[in-house]
């Protein structure tokens, strides 16, 4: 699976690619979280990550246009893959690690929903890590009335076209293991509706890596992990714009880095840099269609 990941493009805009992207290769297209945000007219990349709710639609695109535009990427073979943001919502403007006003009320009023207000500071405490908030308030995925509430729109997010799932944070969601039913619940659901799941697990260990690998396919810049259950990548948006160490690293380069991690890995993600349009290189065309003939 050859994902193209088109980070902060509205979906209309996208539409107009669709043939050219399939023709480069790729046979997936992750986009943005579609769920509304704290702020929809903020510009900052990071703001799509601070949801309000469980719903479709926001400023990258209206329930309407997410069905038009599932439609015409089915029509060109490609499927599409939704970032959702489930481990937390938008906060409070004053930095507090309190929900938003703006979270829907469902959410808001039910104090059963939330993790206890305190921020990780030791990222190598497994405990910190999936029971405090990583800058955000927080949600306690193991309540299963919140559980349902989120079935619901994944399975809403079904039946407008969406083809795979992208769980953001996903290492801050524990494990059955660790006493949280979550990633049972999803993925015996997810097995059924027969889409693709991923989790984003970056910059953890391997063993807790491959428990994931239990229950979802793991995204991780852990190259060397050697599993069928991962997605790997050289590039994406949080080594580019967050953390930016991949951002010095000319375009060519990361394309033949790219291009060495297909030859040995079904599963990868290349993330498309803002303005730049390496991805439609001819040599990345070339790998995809040598990778696609010997699977036939």
């Amino acid at each position: 699976m050859r994902v193209l990941h088109l980070f902060n493009w509205k979906l209309k805009d996208i539409i107009p690619f669709l043939g050219l992207i399939h023709e480069q290769g790729f046979e997936a297209i992750q986009i943005n979280p579609i769920q509304p945000l704290k702020d929809e007219s903020s510009l900052e990349w990071w703001m799509s990550y601070q949801p309000i709710g469980f719903r479709i639609g926001n400023r990258f695109g209206s329930k309407k246009e997410l069905k038009e535009f599932t439609k015409k990427a089915k029509e060109c073979n490609l499927k599409i893959i939704a970032d959702v943001v489930c481990n937390h919502m938008g906060g409070k403007d004053d930095g507090s690690l309190y929900p938003h006003e703006k979270v829907d009320t469902v959410l808001l009023n039910n104090s059963h929903f939330w993790k206890e207000p305190r921020n990780i500071n030791d990222w190598n405490n497994r405990y910190e890590v999936i029971n405090h908030c990583l800058g955000l308030p927080s949600l306690n995925l193991n309540n299963k009335k919140l559980q349902i509430i989120i079935l619901d729109f994944l399975k809403q997010l079904i039946e407008y076209g969406i083809e795979g799932f992208r769980f953001d944070a996903a290492k801050n969601i524990g494990l059955p293991h660790e006493n949280n039913s979550f990633w049972n619940i999803i993925s015996e659901i997810l097995k059924q509706e027969k889409v693709i799941t991923y989790g984003e697990i970056i910059f953890e260990k391997e063993s807790i890596i491959y428990e994931y690998c239990k229950y979802i396919d793991v995204l991780t810049e852990n190259i060397l992990l050697d599993s069928p259950k991962i997605f790997k990548f050289i590039e994406s948006h949080d080594t580019y714009l967050e953390f930016g160490y991949t951002k010095p690293i000319p375009s060519y380069q990361i394309n033949e880095r790219y291009q060495e991690l297909t030859k040995t890995n079904d599963k990868t993600l290349y993330y498309a840099r803002p303005f730049d349009d390496a991805w439609q290189e001819p040599k990345i065309k070339e790998i995809h269609k040598q990778k696609l003939k010997i699977k036939k």
